[in-house]
């Protein structure tokens, strides 16, 4: 039989077989899978399983949204099958964070997704600097939209936006993810943590990854909150190809194989230099780069 998994824990999983849950179990060494992953199944996966609950076989992944897992020391795939990657920030409680959201970018990017930037929370002030911010990500071409789970507003549109697609939902913690999910879907009833008036950060909620098929047609991948989102499996030298602002002048660098990290003559750092492209986006680039180096 062959069934969508819908979350799992210590090599226990829950598969949706025909509408009917079944409580599964990884049958040996039979399961093919990458070694040095954290975690082999994911939700989303399609499996093969038999009369016993046993699964067999993963079918070939069509996209996989991948973090590092520093607990685990492994990659670890947080959704496989998704069509895109919704990152949820806010504009402040939490601060805004543009670098999550680079981070995001790519690493949806680099699995096969298309990222979504949804700014929960705008009822609230949004700072000019983060408007500014907001508004590069729109002039790079990503899709922009701006909710609130607080007022309703929004909602209808990012409804819409996510019709007929799978969807990962990624956010750091308190940005309201779980409001989000529970405004999108009335009846889901997610638990909601508030912020730490010491750190204005949010508490974790949702402890695993969990694919949400719902009645009314919602397909969504919750995540736990992240507060560091480091990259796996991704090139030092592919790392570029994610920031598109960096394109315009990439073809211009003396060397033909910058990494745009210090090289002389590179056009990248002087479009940064000059505010062509945001120093601090170009700083977050170099943040990542030396990760992927170093890490």
């Amino acid at each position: 039989m062959t069934g969508e998994v819908l979350f799992g824990m210590h090599s226990i999983y829950t598969v949706l077989v025909d509408d009917r849950r079944m409580q599964c179990r990884i049958k040996g060494k039979v399961l093919k899978a990458d070694a040095r992953a954290w975690n082999p199944i994911a939700p989303g996966d399609l499996v093969e399983i038999d009369a016993e609950g046993r699964i067999l076989a993963i079918a070939a992944r069509r996209t996989s949204l991948e973090r590092w897992n520093k607990i685990g020391k492994a990659p670890q795939v947080l959704a496989a099958n998704a069509d895109a990657a919704v990152c949820v920030t806010s504009p402040q409680s939490p601060p805004f964070r543009p670098r999550f959201i680079d981070r995001l970018i790519v690493a949806a990017e680099a699995g096969g997704l298309s990222p979504v930037i949804v700014l929960n929370k705008d009822d609230l002030p949004c700072a000019p600097e983060t408007a500014a911010r907001l508004e590069r990500y729109t002039e790079m071409g990503y899709l922009l939209l701006r909710c609130s789970a607080h007022t309703g507003a929004g909602i209808d549109r990012l409804a819409a936006a996510l019709e007929g697609k799978t969807a990962v939902f990624v956010g750091q913690s308190g940005v309201g993810k779980s409001s989000v999910l529970n405004s999108l879907e009335p009846g889901l009833d997610l638990k909601v943590g508030g912020l730490s008036a010491k750190y204005n950060r949010g508490s974790h909620t949702t402890n695993y990854p969990v694919l949400i098929r719902s009645a009314g047609g919602l397909r969504i991948i919750d995540t736990p909150g992240i507060r560091e989102l480091e990259l796996a499996d991704i090139l030092p030298e592919e790392v570029a190809f994610h920031f598109r602002d960096f394109a315009p002048s990439a073809g211009a660098c003396r060397v033909p194989s910058c990494l745009h990290d210090g090289e002389p003559g590179c056009a990248v750092a002087a479009a940064a230099e000059c505010g062509e492209i945001h120093p601090d986006r170009y700083e977050s680039y170099r943040r990542i780069l030396s990760e992927l180096r170093h890490g």
